[in-house]
C-alpha cells in the first residue's frame, strides 16, 4: 500500500422509500466492497430525509481510487443504482477528497454509529481555526470525535471545500448538541446533516464494511 487511503464521498438522491431502493443499493455496496484496492466504507441515509443516501468510502491509495473510476466494477455500481436515482446528474456525484490537505479521520469517528457532516463551500476561513472550533463538539454529551480539513481547493463550482465530520453516539445526542459552539461561522456557505451509519435493513449484513 502506497500513500494514505484515498477517500471518496458520494450522495445519491433516490426514488421512493427504503423498500424501493434497498436491493439496488445493496448491489451498489457489494460491488464497491469487492473492487480492487477497496479499503473501507461507511454509509447511511440522511436523518430526516431517507431519499438521500451518502457513502464515505476509501481505497488503499489515491491510485487505486482513480483506477476504480474507470473499472468494470465502477460501471456495474453505476448501473445498479441507475433505476433508483431521481434524475441522472449532469456530472458524476463522486467527490474525491484531496489527500494532500485532508488527513484520514480517527478510528473513533470511523466506528461511530452516527455521523454529522459539516460542509463549507466557497470557504474563506482558516482551516486550523475551523478545526479548533469544530473540536469544541467533543465537549458535548455523546460526541465521540471531530475531524476536519480542506477537501478540495479552488474547484470551478464550489471554490475551496472544507468538510468536518463529527461522530455521535446517537441522533438524539446530535440533535441536543449546542451547535452554536462548534459549527463554523462567517467563512462560506454552510450545510450540515446527520448520517445513520447503523441504519437497520434486513439482509444487509453482507454489506458490512469488513474492516
Amino acid at each position: 500500500m502506497s500513500g494514505p487511503p484515498g477517500p471518496t464521498r458520494v450522495i445519491l438522491d433516490v426514488k421512493g422509500g427504503v423498500d424501493d431502493w434497498k436491493e439496488a443499493y445493496k448491489q451498489f455496496l457489494l460491488t464497491m466492497k469487492g473492487s480492487d484496492g477497496y479499503n473501507r466504507y461507511r454509509w447511511g441515509p440522511w436523518e430526516g430525509d431517507h431519499s438521500k443516501l451518502e457513502i464515505l468510502a476509501s481505497w488503499e491509495s489515491p491510485a487505486k481510487r482513480q483506477a476504480f473510476g474507470t473499472s468494470p466494477d465502477h460501471a456495474r455500481a453505476v448501473e445498479a443504482v441507475r433505476p433508483i436515482i431521481k434524475a441522472i446528474p449532469s456530472k458524476c456525484p463522486r467527490f474525491d477528497l484531496d489527500v494532500r490537505t485532508y488527513k484520514p479521520p480517527p478510528q473513533e469517528f470511523l466506528n461511530s454509529p452516527l455521523c454529522e457532516v459539516v460542509t463549507v463551500t466557497h470557504c474563506t476561513g482558516d482551516p486550523a481555526a475551523m478545526q479548533a472550533r469544530l473540536v469544541e463538539a467533543e465537549k458535548q454529551d455523546g460526541c465521540l470525535a471531530a475531524h476536519s480539513g480542506v477537501a478540495a481547493t479552488d474547484t470551478p463550482d464550489k471554490g475551496t471545500v472544507w468538510i468536518g465530520f463529527i461522530g455521535w453516539k446517537s441522533y438524539e445526542h446530535a440533535k441536543k448538541a449546542d451547535k452554536g459552539t462548534y459549527l463554523p461561522e462567517g467563512c462560506g456557505e454552510l450545510e450540515h446533516h446527520c448520517l445513520n451509519f447503523n441504519f437497520p435493513i434486513k439482509g444487509y449484513s453482507v454489506t458490512n464494511p469488513g474492516k
